[in-house]
C-alpha cells in the first residue's frame, strides 16, 4: 500500500509504551499538585458544578452525575467513575468529603456502594471553595475527548486538597501516596508560609504536627521520623487503633477499641479477633463484639485479673490494629511534568497556584469593570444630549442608520452605540443619571482598588490569604489523629501461652497426635502397618525436637501444635519438609531456658522403637551434653542449649555420608556408652573419648565396622544391664560387666554369636 511505512518493531514497541506510561502518569493515576485531584475526581466535581449542584440544591441521582461526565469528559467504564465519586463521598475515607452523598455510599467494614441508580449526590460546602472563580478565567482550559466542549486543566481549589484529602494512586513506574492532613493545621502553616517564605520544613512543623487521618488513631512516629519524611517525601507512617478499658460491675473490666487505623476494614480486624479467641491463641481473651454505630466501638471481654496491656500487646502484634502508612509524595507539578516533592516544596506550590488564580481573578474583574465603565461613559454622554439622541433614532429608518447616526454624532464605538440601543424606554428618565453616575463612580473606585492591588505583590498575598482565614473560620476542625510517642508494649509469645499439661504421641509411621492426656497407651488406635512409637507427656510451653534419620532435627513449640480431635493425628511430614524416605529416630521434649541457667527434658514415655528410653524427669543443666551416632559407626557430643525453635526446613544435627543413615540421639546422663553392632558385637565407651562439637559435623569413629552396622547406644554404668532384642524377636539381659571398656575406633568383644541383634533397650 502506498501509505506504508516500515519501522522496526523494537522502536515501535518503545514509542508506544512511553506513551502509554506518560498517559498513564499525567491522565490517569497522579494528582497535581495545585489542587491535589486526579483527572477524574477533577471531572466529577466540574460535571457536578457544570450541572447546577452545590450543597444548597437538593441531591440528584448518581446515574445522572455518573451520565454526564461519561458523556461530556471522561469516556471510561462507569464502575470505576462511580468508585471514584463514591471515594469523595465516604467520610471514613475522605478528611473531609467533596461529595454529599445520600443512600449507601460504602462503609468502614468493607461494604460496597449501592448501585448508582439507588443513590444520591451533591457537592458539599466546602467543595465550594474548590469550584469558585472558575468562571472568572483564573485556570487554563483544554478540550474535552471528542473536542465539543471545553473542560478545566486544574480546578481553582482555595484548599489544599493534596494535604488535607490526601491522594494515593499507581503509575506506570511510579507511585503515590499521600496522607490526609488537617485544614486548620494546614491554613496556618501556609499563612505563616506568607508571613515569612524563608521558613524551613522544621519550622512549618510547628503548624503541621503530622497527618490528621478521618478514622482517628494514634500515630506513633516521633517528630524527628516526621521531620524526615517531610523533607524527602518518602516513609512510613506507623498507625495504631485507640482503646480503653470499661469497669463493670462485680469487679469485671472490658477492653472498648474506639478507633482503627486508616484504611483498616473493621469487620475483618473482628474476625481475626475472633479466630484468635476460636483457636485459643490467647486464653485471657474471651469474645469481642461490634457495637458501632455511627462511632468506633468493639469491645473485647477479657477473663478476670488478665492483664489488659499485654493482651492488647497480643492484638497489636497479630492484628491490623496496628499498620503502616507508606508515604510518597510524587505528584504532578504546575509543568506536568512528575515529581518527588518535600511538604514545603507542595505548600510554595500551591502558593503559587493561589497567587496566579488571584492574579488572574483580578485581571478577569478588572476588565469587566473597565468594559462597564467604557458603557458607562456612553450613557453619561446620552442622557446629558438625551433630546438630540432621541431625535435622531426616531429620524432613522433602520437600526443600522441609528447606528451610524448616534456612533458619528457622539463619536462612540460599536460597542457604546449597541448598549445606547438595548436600553429599555422606561430607563429614559430624569432619576436615571444619577444612577449612573453613581455606579460609575463606585466602578472607579473599584478599579482603582484592583490596580492597586495588582502593583503590589504583598497586597495580592495579603488577598491570599484572608481567603484562608475565612476558609479556616468556616471549615476549621480540630485534629483526630492523635500523635503520641507510646511506650512499646513488648511482645513475649510466652506470655500468652497457657500453661497446660499435654501428651504427644507419635507412631512409627511418623503421624502426630495431641491430647490433653492418654490413660493407657495399649489402647491407643493406628492406621494399618503402624504402631506406637512414643507418647510424651510435657506442657504446652514446652519444645519437641524431632531427629530423623538423614541427620536432621526439626524443633517446634509444643503450643503451636493443634489439638486432635479425633482420628489418627496428622503425619509430621505435613509440619515439616521432609525429604524422601526421611523417618523419625528419635523424639524429645525440651523446655527452654527459663532464666536460671536450667533446661527441663521430659521423658519419652512407652518409647517403643526409640533409643531414648530412660529417665528424663530430673532437671539437666543448659550445658548438659547429648549424643548423636550414626549406623556406620560414628557420633559426637553436642550441648543440649544448641536446640531451638526452626523453621520448617529443619537443620543439619549431623554430617553423613553415603548410604549411611542417623541411628539415634540420648542425653548424657552416664560416663560410659554402650555401643551394640548388627553382627554382635558390643563395647563400652569412656564418655571422655567422644568429641563434642558445637557445629554440624560427622563426629569421631566410635567403634570399626566391616561388614556391620551400629544398631544402638545408650549411656550406662559399668554396673548396669541392658537388654538387647534380636531379629528372632527373642531378648536377652546383657550385664555390663561382661562387656569390656575400650578406647574409641576399636572393634569390640562378641555378644551375640549366632542371632543378629535389632536393637538395645
Amino acid at each position: 500500500m502506498a501509505n506504508e511505512i516500515e519501522s522496526d518493531i523494537c522502536d515501535e514497541l518503545e514509542n508506544r509504551f512511553l506513551t502509554y506510561a506518560l498517559s498513564t502518569i499525567v491522565s490517569r493515576s497522579l494528582p497535581d499538585v495545585r489542587d491535589g485531584l486526579k483527572p477524574i475526581h477533577r471531572r466529577i466535581l466540574y460535571a457536578m458544578h457544570s450541572i447546577g449542584l452545590s450543597s444548597a440544591t437538593r441531591h440528584v441521582k448518581s446515574a445522572k452525575i455518573i451520565g454526564e461526565v461519561l458523556g461530556k469528559y471522561h469516556p471510561h467504564g462507569d464502575a470505576s467513575t462511580y468508585e471514584a465519586m463514591a471515594r469523595l463521598a465516604q467520610d471514613f475515607s475522605m478528611r473531609y468529603p467533596l461529595v454529599d452523598g445520600k443512600g449507601n455510599f460504602g462503609s468502614v467494614d468493607g461494604d460496597s456502594p449501592a448501585a448508582y441508580r439507588y443513590t444520591e449526590g451533591r457537592l458539599t460546602a466546602i467543595t465550594v471553595f474548590v469550584l469558585n472563580d472558575i468562571k472568572k478565567e483564573t485556570v487554563a482550559y483544554k478540550p474535552n475527548y471528542d473536542n465539543t466542549l471545553n473542560e478545566p486543566v486544574v480546578l481553582p481549589s482555595r484548599i489544599p486538597n493534596l494535604l488535607c484529602n490526601g491522594s494515593s494512586g499507581i503509575a506506570v513506574g511510579m507511585a503515590c501516596s499521600f496522607p490526609s492532613h488537617n485544614l486548620t493545621e494546614i491554613m496556618n502553616c501556609l499563612c505563616a508560609l506568607i508571613d515569612e517564605p524563608e521558613l524551613n520544613v522544621s519550622q512549618l512543623m510547628k503548624h503541621i504536627k503530622g497527618p490528621d487521618f478521618s478514622t482517628g488513631g494514634v500515630i506513633l512516629n516521633s517528630k524527628t521520623d516526621l521531620r524526615k519524611v517531610y523533607e524527602e517525601g518518602a516513609g512510613s507512617i506507623k498507625i495504631r487503633g485507640e482503646w480503653k478499658l470499661e469497669s463493670l460491675p462485680r469487679g469485671k473490666t472490658q477492653i472498648i477499641i474506639t478507633s482503627i487505623p486508616y484504611g483498616v476494614n473493621k469487620a475483618r480486624l473482628v474476625e481475626k479477633i475472633a479466630e484468635i479467641i476460636i483457636s485459643k491463641k490467647l486464653s485471657s481473651l474471651l469474645d469481642v463484639r461490634d457495637e458501632s454505630d455511627e462511632a468506633i466501638r468493639m469491645v473485647l471481654e477479657i477473663k478476670p485479673g488478665a492483664d489488659p496491656e499485654k493482651t492488647m500487646a497480643y492484638v497489636i502484634k497479630h492484628t491490623d490494629f496496628e499498620t503502616n502508612f507508606p508515604i510518597n509524595f510524587t505528584c504532578l507539578k504546575p509543568n506536568g511534568e512528575p515529581g518527588k516533592l518535600s511538604l514545603l516544596e507542595i505548600c510554595r506550590y500551591f502558593l503559587d497556584f493561589r497567587r496566579e488564580v488571584v492574579t488572574n481573578r483580578f485581571n478577569f474583574e478588572l476588565s469587566l469593570l473597565v468594559k462597564r465603565l467604557h458603557i458607562l461613559a456612553a450613557l453619561e454622554i446620552i442622557f446629558t444630549n438625551l433630546d438630540l439622541a432621541l431625535k435622531l433614532i426616531r429620524s432613522s429608518k433602520s437600526r443600522a442608520e441609528a447606528h451610524e447616526k448616534l456612533k458619528k454624532q457622539f463619536k462612540l464605538d460599536d460597542e457604546q452605540t449597541d448598549a445606547i440601543l438595548e436600553i429599555s424606554l422606561y430607563r429614559l428618565v430624569g432619576l436615571e443619571i444619577d444612577k449612573i453616575l453613581d455606579e460609575q463612580k463606585e466602578k472607579n473606585k473599584e478599579k482603582k482598588r484592583i490596580e492597586g492591588i495588582l502593583k503590589s505583590p504583598k497586597k495580592i498575598w495579603s488577598e491570599v490569604r484572608e481567603e484562608f482565614q475565612a476558609i479556616l473560620k468556616l471549615h476549621g476542625d480540630k485534629r483526630r489523629s492523635k500523635l503520641r510517642t507510646l511506650e512499646v508494649l513488648e511482645f513475649n509469645p510466652e506470655d500468652f501461652v497457657e500453661h497446660e499439661d499435654v501428651c504427644l504421641i507419635l507412631s512409627q509411621n511418623g503421624w502426630l497426635r495431641k491430647m490433653k492426656s492418654v490413660g493407657d497407651p495399649d489402647s491407643l488406635k493406628f492406621r494399618e502397618n503402624d504402631g506406637l512409637m512414643s507418647v510424651l507427656r510435657a506442657n504446652t510451653r514446652d519444645l519437641a525436637a524431632y531427629f530423623t534419620s538423614h541427620g536432621m532435627v526439626y524443633v517446634q513449640k509444643i503450643h503451636s501444635i493443634p489439638f486432635t480431635r479425633g482420628g489418627f493425628g496428622e503425619p509430621i511430614q505435613n509440619t515439616f519438609r521432609f525429604s524422601d524416605g526421611e523417618r523419625l529416630v528419635a523424639v524429645l521434649a525440651l523446655k527452654q531456658d527459663n532464666g536460671s541457667g536450667e533446661t527441663d527434658a521430659s521423658p519419652p514415655d512407652g518409647t517403643n522403637g526409640l533409643q531414648t528410653a530412660f529417665d528424663f524427669s530430673r532437671k539437666v543443666d543448659a550445658e548438659s551434653l547429648a549424643m548423636v551416632a550414626s549406623d556406620a559407626g560414628y557420633g559426637f557430643l553436642f550441648p543440649l542449649s544448641n536446640l531451638g525453635e526452626t523453621t520448617r526446613a529443619g537443620k543439619r544435627a549431623m554430617s553423613l555420608q553415603g548410604d549411611s543413615r542417623m541411628l539415634g540421639f540420648e542425653i548424657a546422663t552416664r560416663d560410659h556408652v554402650f555401643l551394640a553392632t548388627q553382627n554382635g558385637k558390643g563395647v563400652i565407651l569412656p564418655c571422655d573419648e567422644i568429641a563434642t562439637l558445637n557445629g554440624v559435623g560427622r563426629g569421631v569413629k566410635l567403634i570399626k565396622l566391616k561388614d556391620d552396622v551400629l544398631v544402638g547406644f545408650k549411656f550406662v554404668n559399668l554396673k548396669d544391664s541392658v537388654q538387647l532384642e534380636f531379629e528372632d524377636g527373642s531378648q536377652k539381659l546383657l550385664s555390663m560387666k561382661s562387656v569390656p571398656v575400650y578406647n574409641r575406633g576399636c572393634q569390640g568383644v562378641i555378644i551375640s554369636k549366632r542371632k543378629k541383634i535389632t536393637r538395645i533397650g
